[in-house]
């Protein structure tokens, strides 16, 4: 039976606060991200620090099927108020992440990983419900401009990765999550029938004629 284990890192004690909240709130969200679709076990790591999502406190990271990494920020507003659920989405999210890695993988291409962040985004909604994340939601006038670009860089392994998620270089931040997110969004469309729970093992490449 596929199970979490969860490693709170906190040799400082600056998770004490949180030290029912945080196992309350991770072991939920497995038990029932596990009833939607196959999981891995998985170690879930938990430590404190200031490199997270600045407009959320905290930010997930999944590198491989059976391990998840949290960082929290305990001083960062965002992260106390935890509103709508945000810890349990971003745990859900990176759930997804664990679930694909142990199928297709995460990716390797620009389209691959772009399937993966749609997929993932998708699965939170469909645990919590509630609003697309931010930087699921670019605006159109930034969006449309680059989907050639995509296209044309899908198959590619040597994409920049920073660029296409966080907006270094020339391109708007989060242009990938976005391009992801409407991928998949466009394709559920199609398909009523598929969620993105069920669609943890489907290959990228079937998600390509929706850009």
């Amino acid at each position: 039976m596929p199970q979490m284990t969860l490693h709170l890192l906190n040799a400082h004690g600056k998770l004490t606060p949180y030290g029912e909240w945080l196992p309350a709130c991770l072991t939920q969200t497995y038990e029932l991200a596990k009833k939607m679709m196959p999981l891995p076990s998985v170690d879930v790591v938990v430590k404190t620090g200031a490199y997270v999502i600045p407009e959320k406190g905290h930010l997930g990271y999944c590198p491989e099927p059976g391990l998840v990494y949290i960082t929290v920020n305990p001083e960062h507003p965002a992260f106390c108020k935890n509103e709508d659920r945000a810890l349990e989405r971003m745990f859900a999210h990176e759930l997804h992440h664990a679930a694909r890695w142990a199928g297709p993988g995460y990716g390797v291409t620009l389209g691959e990983v772009m399937v993966s962040e749609g997929l993932a985004g998708h699965f939170a909604l469909e645990l919590f419900g509630g609003q697309p994340e931010p930087w699921e939601r670019l605006r159109s006038d930034l969006l449309q401009p680059h989907l050639r670009q995509l296209s044309e860089n899908w198959h590619r392994t040597d994409y920049d990765h920073n660029a296409w998620f966080f907006g270094t270089h020339a391109l708007p931040r989060w242009l990938g999550y976005t391009a992801g997110f409407n991928l998949v969004s466009a394709y559920l469309a199609a398909a009523p029938h598929q969620r993105a729970s069920t669609l943890a093992a489907t290959e990228a490449e079937a998600f390509r004629a929706f850009i």
